[in-house]
């Protein structure tokens, strides 16, 4: 009640109403005063049928609580980084209805650009920007599925808007060679070349390096959020002795950031001498590994075992974009 209270004092006086209708619709401009000034009242009496309904209508739905299920219900199949992100996006639409002393229940399309555009004006990645907007669209369309069958009515104001950022050109899915991966390999510093040997002969992420941990030829690691164990091959093994390392955990002063970094700067080195046909990145080993697994017996399960996919569906889309099976 209190927001209809308000919505009422920010309400135009009738003189002035009167005015500003004769200026947007010209047609009515024969028409005399007190005639304008009751136009006028209708215009208000519907604006405030209108907040009162609206009001109401978001007086029966506990945004805490239907928050709380959405997440709850992502976090069942999300990783625990994409879980994050959701909650990190919620509170962003959070922040900028506070600061225009709404709810976030009450978006508009037009708002809902706005909020867009103010994204976009901070220092976002656009990656950011699209998960914002695609969690915030998500998270109306549940409620939509939620609270309209309740006599209560939501609509997504995300969608459709033309506002989010574009999204940048996907490179093809590409991936070296046997020859190009053992040049890379033979001319990478030692720990940086049994980094990228175990990408490309064992399929692990960048990101599943700082934590790896070896008992003779078992690995435990945590990767995109997730706990993954395996074996590792008697000649992954050894390129990690060569090293002098601890064996336990022999990566432990690397971060994924810096394997990217300095296996780019090599790779890119070998592509401008010639010796490799593209600007390989780290990840592009795991594709090798993929497609050379895939490529012994086409056991589809077994890779997406080998590689830690969710699903089989998973494995046979990232197959698929390799156009290793059609």
């Amino acid at each position: 009640m209190k927001d209809i209270i308000k919505a009422d004092s920010q309400t135009p006086n009738i003189k002035d109403l009167a005015k500003s209708i004769v200026i947007e619709a010209p047609q009515l401009s024969d028409l005399n005063a007190d005639q304008l000034e009751a136009i006028a009242k209708l215009v208000i009496t519907d604006r405030l049928k209108d907040q009162m309904k609206k009001a109401v209508n978001l007086a029966g739905i506990d945004y805490e609580a239907e928050k709380a299920r959405f997440l709850e219900t992502n976090s069942k199949t999300a990783s625990k980084q994409t879980a994050r992100a959701y909650k990190n996006a919620l509170k962003k639409l959070e922040a900028y209805a506070e600061a225009r002393n709404i709810s976030p229940l009450e978006l508009t399309p037009a708002t809902a650009d706005d909020f867009i555009n103010d994204l976009k004006k901070q220092d976002f990645s656009p990656a950011t920007i699209r998960q914002a907007i695609a969690t915030a669209s998500s998270f109306f369309t549940y409620l939509e599925r939620r609270v309209n069958n309740n006599g209560l009515i939501i609509s997504n104001p995300f969608r459709g808007t033309k506002a989010r950022p574009a999204k940048k050109l996907v490179r093809a899915c590409q991936y070296p060679t046997a020859t190009e991966t053992q040049i890379i390999i033979d001319s990478l510093p030692a720990e940086l070349s049994a980094i990228v040997f175990i990408m490309a002969f064992r399929g692990l992420r960048a990101g599943a390096f700082p934590g790896l941990k070896i008992h003779g030829k078992t690995f435990e690691t945590t990767s995109k959020g997730k706990d993954i164990t395996g074996e590792l091959s008697e000649a992954c093994i050894n390129k990690i002795k060569a090293l002098g390392v601890n064996m336990a955990e022999p990566f432990t002063r690397w971060t994924a950031g810096a394997i990217q970094q300095e296996a780019r700067y090599y790779i890119t080195k070998l592509f401008k001498a010639g010796k490799i046909s593209a600007i390989y990145s780290v990840h592009d080993f795991r594709h090798f590994y993929a497609t050379q697994e895939y490529n012994k017996d086409k056991d589809i399960y077994r890779v997406s075992k080998l590689l830690g996919h969710a699903s089989i569906q998973v494995t046979e889309n990232y197959l698929r974009g390799l156009k290793v099976i059609l």
